[in-house]
């Protein structure tokens, strides 16, 4: 069952989707009308919330008519909501917007000015800077621009390259042309870096060297955040580099890659044996990681470190 609100045809389709996050949904949604570009529509995908978010749409239906559609559905995930959202965009670009995240002011003008001038770029995108639950300001990630412009489908897969989801701004055509957010992804996560590896197969990916988007941190379980964020990880390898495909190397840097990645986080932890175990790992799928190989050495060593 869906209920809509139809207006004019817009340059943007901005697409939130919401489940049980009315606590945010406000902040979220002022932040996109407070845009300095306006030609867009925003397409709440309500996926099937029990809290109050129907109450709060209704009161922005009646202040923004022309601007805001609302379309409900019974729970379905992430990917499914994106793609509900897709089927109902009918701007040229489409920009995604969690419920729980903000917009700066100029983060469509930015985007929309690079998509405009390059016709071969799929998507732009920007950095972000995170905050708490509560809005606090905790960190901005350093980028290196080097790996976020042009055709880096290869920097994407093996996570050299994040494209910060609440920054980014794709064609839609791009996206129609390659399929939308993977369902299989749903419970697992990544659905928005597996889009962006199958726009970079064929498209040129472009980056602009500001912040235009703050990133909400959520307060929940990271240990099983982590253990479903490396089952995603592996399905995406699977997908892409199938163990009896032809690109065994990429495959293989990318699996040298989360034993890595863990072994960062286990060194963090402190927990020096472990995170020996993960370098070696990755040192023998990828012996030319100069980064492994040092990281070794501080857990042989039980060098501390202050970040993962």
């Amino acid at each position: 069952m869906s209920k809509m609100r139809h207006g004019f045809m817009r340059k943007v389709s901005v697409l939130v989707p919401s489940y049980n996050a009315s606590r945010y949904l406000s902040q979220a949604v002022d932040s996109a009308l407070n845009q300095t570009f306006q030609d867009f529509e925003i397409i709440i995908i309500d996926d099937g919330s029990t809290d109050n978010t129907r109450e709060i749409v209704e009161r922005y239906l009646k202040r923004a008519p022309d601007k805001i559609r609302y379309i409900y559905q019974d729970n379905q995930g992430l990917a499914r909501a994106r793609n509900t959202g897709l089927r109902h965009a009918r701007g040229e670009y489409v920009a995604l917007l969690d419920a729980d995240d903000v917009w700066l002011p100029a983060r469509l003008e930015e985007t929309v000015k690079i998509l405009d001038a390059d016709s071969s770029a799929g998507i732009a995108h920007a950095n972000i800077t995170r905050i708490s639950e509560t809005g606090d300001k905790l960190d901005t990630p350093r980028r290196d621009a080097r790996y976020l412009s042009g055709y880096i489908f290869e920097n994407i897969f093996l996570r050299d390259a994040h494209l910060s989801c609440p920054t980014v701004l794709f064609r839609r055509k791009c996206c129609e042309e390659v399929g939308g957010f993977d369902p299989g992804l749903t419970r697992l996560g990544c659905e928005d870096r597996e889009l962006w590896l199958r726009i970079s197969q064929k498209f040129k990916i472009q980056y602009i060297d500001k912040v235009l988007a703050l990133y909400r941190v959520s307060g929940k379980s990271m240990s099983q955040d982590k253990e479903k964020m490396m089952q995603a990880r592996m399905y995406v390898i699977d997908k892409f580099c199938p163990a009896d495909g032809g690109n065994r190397q990429l495959r293989r840097k990318a699996l040298a890659k989360i034993h890595h990645d863990l072994g960062d986080e286990l060194l963090f932890e402190q927990k020096f044996k472990d995170s020996q175990r993960q370098y070696f790992k990755s040192i023998t799928l990828n012996p030319f990681s100069a980064w492994s190989w040092i990281n070794f050495f501080k857990a042989l060593l039980k060098i501390k470190v202050n970040h993962a």
